[in-house]
C-alpha cells in the first residue's frame, strides 16, 4: 500500500490503482482515483480494469506494471 488516497472517494490506494490512473488517464498525475472511482470515471466495470491490471503484469508490456512470475 502507498499512502496515497482516492482524490474523489479517500480510499487508500495500491500500486495497480495508481499504474492504471496513470496508463490511462495522465502519465504524470499526482492524484489519483481508486478502482471504483476509476471505473465509473471510464465507464466500465472494476472487473475490466482488474483484468487489464493482471494484462499487463502478465505481459509486461507496460513498464508502470512489475512483471509477476
Amino acid at each position: 500500500m502507498t499512502r496515497h488516497s482516492c482524490m474523489k472517494c479517500g480510499a487508500a490506494l495500491g500500486g495497480d490503482e495508481i499504474a492504471l490512473h496513470k496508463k490511462l488517464i495522465f502519465r504524470a498525475a499526482t492524484e489519483y482515483f481508486c478502482m471504483d472511482c476509476l471505473a465509473a470515471f471510464c465507464s466500465t466495470s472494476r472487473e475490466r480494469l482488474e483484468q487489464l491490471a493482471a494484462y499487463y503484469h502478465r505481459t509486461g508490456e507496460c513498464v508502470l506494471f512489475a512483471k509477476q512470475d
